[in-house]
């Protein structure tokens, strides 16, 4: 190898997204949300469960919780974690209406890059379809040094 030539030592990525449905009511039951959308959740969580069941004493849910993963790998870009939960949800587009009376409807969405500095690009067909079905869109940026690998609502 020539003289003038460095390699740098190899670092692991620490890049990642991942994307959710989060339905969440003080009144529509999990159950209730899952039957009317036809649609098993990932994690449901009943209004006044607690948030760290091996603790007792932890705080108390104020509200029902359905949370739908995209079903992608960390890997996959942003947009295509976004792409995967409005296909899920497309043929619900009448039943997530009657619902937003009731619940908030969100995309939660989640992601950190190799060095701090990041984005993604959501194409506005894509954004003309989240708003067409009534989510509010929620970006949780990490940073590197945070990410423990956990992420959860």
């Amino acid at each position: 190898m020539p003289e003038d030539v460095t390699v740098d030592a190899f670092e692991p990525s620490t890049k990642w997204s991942a994307g959710s449905i989060l339905i969440t009511s003080r009144t529509v039951s999990p159950d209730e949300i899952s039957e009317r959308l036809r649609l098993l959740p990932d994690e449901q969580f009943e209004r006044g469960s607690l948030t760290s069941p091996r603790n007792p004493s932890s705080a108390r849910r104020d509200s029902n919780l359905w949370a739908r993963k995209s079903g992608l790998g960390s890997d996959a870009d942003l947009a295509e974690h976004v792409g995967a939960l409005v296909q899920l949800v497309t043929g619900c587009r009448d039943e997530l209406r009657l619902l937003s009376v009731d619940c908030d409807l969100k995309l939660f969405l989640g992601f950190s890059s190799d060095n701090g500095q990041g984005g993604c690009v959501l194409p506005a067909p894509l954004l003309a379809e989240i708003g067409a079905l009534g989510f509010d869109v929620v970006f949780d940026l990490y940073h590197p040094p945070e990410v423990s690998g956990a992420w959860t609502w």
